[in-house]
């Protein structure tokens, strides 16, 4: 429950934590990420907002498979809005990365690499919700899930597989991004006339990096296509101590997924060989999208304060023995305020304010998409992570709007819209207790 645990400021208890991370993983083949604490996995009944998973076994031929080579899939529901026949929301799903090769192998054992235990059907609230009262614009529209199993946000390019421990791990984002439009088209997105494009933490990051290849796919029936990524603008940043952990990460599966061809392509053609993988995050893909794009964020989100500014490094990576997925929070003296700003002492703040500054340094000064017309942002400072397909879709607010408002406002305004009064903004903590700026976090 987002008001349980977001509204008070606090974190989730232990023991809530494990009873959400259980019901994933018997859902979906032994998932156990935060990202998808607001995805709801089963086997229900057809009803407004079930979407229900269509395997794709013919793509196999294609080259389309999640990590241990079972086929990919998506989940669908048509349009319950005969209005919105022609008017489609897909979505990313996230679930972290896997980082080097013991790390890859271990991730797909579960559902997060293999479809082999999916469950028949998703939902997802927030900004993919079915309910038109908090989701007046996008309710009524065809919606798609696209779940996570390629290990590097969709962007995995690898023809050849890497063996591991006798395992072949396959590297094949990108071609599952393409077999899925395939099927979506054979459903009715061939006729498409509204297209909105979203997903959250590493399926936001997907967000960014696919957000103009996408565009490619997409008929020439598409009147407006739009991209809003949740929660997946995670910094090129350095730990508290000035360690380069988390650019280590992402550096080391981008060239384990052969990605280059896998992200933004404009990106990859402005950067020298040696520098490409930095395409391999949302800032630098970002400043190169040309499509209308809208980023949900936090400038404190909770997932980067604990596993990229507080993380540390694995035992022996990019060579682990393990199959260790980062170590969060593991900064001397920091797990507490990583994981709660209302835990840090009064020195430990303007650190995580700087993180906060840092955030909206880098998404507005690495390119001209921030100040685009037709462009906009709501950045708040709530510390929270995939808030905006919850319930904090309808409560957190900058400026007096909602993140719903906000994102209503940019998605009916004129393409020409000034991006400045589409932009919203966050607060910095205050020193002194309570910390958090922002009353409706």
């Amino acid at each position: 429950n987002l008001e349980a645990h977001h509204m008070s400021g606090s974190h989730r208890t232990a023991m809530a934590v494990i009873m959400a991370f259980a019901s994933l993983a018997s859902a979906m083949g032994s998932i156990d990420h935060p990202d998808l604490e607001f995805i709801s996995f089963g086997d229900r009944k057809s009803a407004p907002g079930v979407m229900t998973l269509q395997m794709m076994p013919d793509e196999l031929a294609n080259g389309a498979m999640c990590l241990d080579g079972t086929p990919t899939g998506f989940y669908f529901s048509a349009a319950t809005d005969p209005a919105h026949k022609d008017d489609w929301q897909i979505y990313f799903q996230g679930g972290g990365w896997c980082y080097d090769e013991m790390d890859c192998f271990g991730r797909s054992k579960g559902g997060l690499g293999s479809s082999k235990s999916w469950a028949p059907t998703s939902t997802i609230g927030g900004i993919m919700g079915a309910d038109p009262t908090t989701n007046p614009d996008f309710a009524g529209f065809n919606r798609v899930h696209m779940p996570y199993c390629d290990g590097n946000s969709f962007s995995g390019d690898r023809t050849d597989p890497v063996i591991v421990n006798g395992t072949k791990l396959w590297f094949r984002g990108k071609r599952n991004i393409d077999a899925t439009f395939r099927a979506l088209n054979k459903l009715g997105l061939s006729s498409a006339e509204n297209v909105l494009l979203t997903g959250c933490s590493a399926g936001g990051l997907a967000t960014y990096l696919h957000t103009d290849y996408v565009a490619t796919l997409l008929p020439p029936s598409v009147k407006k296509y739009k991209s809003a990524p949740i929660s997946g603008f995670f910094l090129l940043h350095n730990n508290v101590e000035g360690k380069p952990v988390y650019p280590t990460q992402m550096k080391s599966i981008f060239e384990l997924a052969n990605s280059t061809n896998g992200v933004n392509a404009d990106c990859i053609a402005s950067k020298p060989s040696a520098d490409q993988w930095m395409c391999n995050f949302a800032e630098h893909s970002y400043a190169h999208t040309k499509a209308p794009i809208f980023p949900l964020n936090s400038a404190l989100d909770s997932w980067q304060t604990g596993c990229i500014y507080t993380s540390e490094l694995p035992p022996n990576f990019p060579n682990q023995t393990g199959t260790e997925n980062g170590v969060c929070s593991a900064a001397p003296g920091w797990k507490d305020c990583s994981g709660n700003p209302e835990a840090c002492t009064a020195a430990q703040i303007p650190v995580m304010n700087q993180y906060e500054e840092d955030f909206q340094t880098k998404m507005a000064s690495l390119g001209p998409t921030l100040q685009k017309a037709g462009n906009g942002a709501f950045i708040h400072s709530c510390h929270t992570h995939c808030e905006a397909q919850s319930s904090a879709w309808n409560k957190f607010m900058v400026n007096g709007k909602t993140i719903q408002e906000a994102v209503s406002a940019w998605w009916n305004g004129p393409p020409d819209a000034p991006a400045t009064g589409n932009t919203y903004k966050p607060c910095l903590y205050k020193t002194t207790s309570p910390h958090k700026c922002n009353p409706t976090c």
